[in-house]
């Protein structure tokens, strides 16, 4: 998507190198200038701060002038572990619905939000990559006190949200699996994601290496039950390649935005590309940043492009449970009133493959709920520390999130289990509703020469076609809160007064993270 050289061409260019790489004795000096201060960088947390933080570091080596797959594998990693929350249960469910309510007729979108996605993500690892720090520490450094607060807390409470997604997604599996009440399942996911996150104490290509696994497991599952299916290819593919927007399913194509791109992905993945150890002599720095850049930018491709595949089949499978045209439908039409959640999924897949189809329904779901809980663990650790100073054990972050966001989900769990699905809903609105203040930091830091020097920050182009997604994002945004605001309105003037002054608040903090804090 970007560039990996200066001139931000849309291709990705090969690196070229045309001296040898310096020695590891001066890998620990930072990416670009002086070594840092506490008067000029917050913490003066240099590349090995993160790296401590998930394990053992990869030495990717020395700089390569041709392209290597020996090299793409050990730059490979960090993108498979942040392309885990563009599968994770909140955006299952959100596929499920796509394919109920508009059959084939979203999968372009589906496949541009993961598009845009890249080029996001990319912008993020390049921050880590170029100047060795993640995007929460340079949100501290650029920004004053009283944005900083608000916007940790935004993206603590996005956090948070995904956290019960992922709690719900796991707890739904082992009920479907082991006939578990939804309540003891949440209480048990909270006690397997320690068991994953134990796992960083082995470095950090084991954790990656579980993922990637995980994914595989998804692949399978939902994979086989595609080829069960037997869909139409000629309707798969008209549904990529003509983008339309059905007048029933405007709410589901909304939530796509907010279900597949996560702001606390962004800070997750600056932080993840500080495990390859790249070679930092001043004479090979910016032949190693490319090279860096580069080898990430396909990673991440082929991780999203696994994503992509595997949300695009959930929305297949029940595109074609959901036809209306028998002949067609290689499973026949199963007809709801309501849009299925994902324990009536299960039933919808029994109906049309037997007993085998909730089991790999279920499976997929518990490997999506705990892999996502892991990341989204390791992406508030980032923020925490880096943003607000806070160093927090991963064990302990775990604790207090799991803790903040258990009460509510039992509670649902044991007294309104038929309420998952719509909390799930609403909490993919919150996180579109976050995603600017992840988005609008990355594209600032992305674009400035000072930090990123002129090397490596973003084109006008680039940056254009970044504040144009940012802007589509945010009108996406005020459409999904307007009628909220004015069904609040009509209640009375209190409610007025907070559903307006709250619509104005967001617009305006909005507003001042675009205008503040970069040189």
């Amino acid at each position: 998507m970007v560039s990996s050289s200066g001139s931000s061409s849309p291709s990705v260019s090969k690196p070229v190198v045309t001296e040898a790489c310096a020695d590891r004795s001066e890998e620990a000096a930072p990416l670009l200038g002086e070594p840092a201060t506490t008067t000029n960088y917050g913490l003066a947390i240099e590349r090995e701060f993160e790296v401590h933080d998930i394990g053992i570091s990869v030495d990717v080596g020395d700089c390569e002038d041709m392209f290597s797959f020996r090299k793409l594998l050990r730059f490979a990693g960090p993108g498979f572990a942040m392309s885990i929350a563009y599968v994770d249960p909140g955006n299952i469910c959100s596929d499920l619905h796509c394919g109920a309510v508009a059959g084939y007729k979203l999968i372009w979108l589906l496949f541009l939000t993961h598009a845009i996605g890249l080029y996001i993500q990319t912008l993020s690892a390049r921050i880590g990559i170029v100047t060795g720090k993640n995007l929460a520490q340079h949100c501290r450094q650029k920004y004053s006190r009283g944005i900083r607060i608000p916007l940790w807390l935004i993206c603590e409470l996005a956090i948070i949200g995904s956290d019960i997604q992922e709690a719900i997604g796991t707890a739904i599996a082992l009920y479907l699996l082991f006939g578990i009440e939804i309540w003891v399942g949440i209480l048990i996911a909270a006690l397997l994601s320690y068991v994953i996150l134990g796992i960083q104490r082995f470095g950090a290509r084991k954790v990656e290496a579980l993922f990637v696994a995980m994914i595989a497991v998804m692949c399978a599952c939902f994979g086989v039950e595609v080829l069960m299916a037997k869909p139409d290819v000629a309707k798969i593919i008209d549904g990529l390649l003509v983008p339309r927007i059905p007048a029933n399913a405007t709410v589901q194509a909304v939530g796509i935005v907010g279900a597949v791109i996560m702001p606390h992905n962004l800070f997750l993945h600056s932080a993840l590309v500080g495990t390859r150890r790249i070679k930092r002599g001043e004479d090979v720095r910016k032949a190693s940043i490319r090279e860096a850049n580069f080898y990430t930018t396909i990673e991440s491709a082929v991780a999203l492009l696994f994503s992509f595949i595997i949300n695009a089949t959930i929305l297949i499978v029940f595109a074609d449970i959901y036809s209306m045209d028998r002949g067609n439908s290689a499973i026949g039409t199963v007809v709801e009133e309501h849009l299925p959640g994902l324990i009536e999924a299960a039933e919808l897949l029994r109906g049309a493959f037997g007993n085998i189809g909730p089991l790999l329904w279920a499976i997929g779901l518990l490997s999506s709920g705990q892999s996502s809980t892991a990341t989204g663990t390791m992406a508030g650790q980032y923020l925490m520390e880096g943003m607000m100073r806070m160093r927090v054990s991963p064990w302990l972050r775990l604790f207090i999130s799991r803790s903040i966001s258990l009460v509510p989900t039992i509670l649902i769990g044991v007294l309104a289990t038929s309420y998952l699905d719509q909390l799930d809903e609403w909490l993919n609105v919150l996180q579109s509703l976050a995603l600017p203040f992840a988005l609008i930091p990355t594209l600032k830091l992305a674009q400035s020469h000072a930090i990123m020097t002129s090397d490596f920050a973003t084109s006008k182009y680039w940056r254009a076609f970044g504040w144009a997604t940012a802007a589509a994002i945010i009108a996406l945004n005020v459409y999904l809160l307007l009628p909220l605001v004015f069904m609040l309105a009509a209640r009375g003037i209190l409610s007025a007064c907070f559903a307006y002054a709250s619509f104005g608040l967001y617009l305006f903090f909005v507003g001042v993270l675009a205008l503040d804090g970069t040189d």
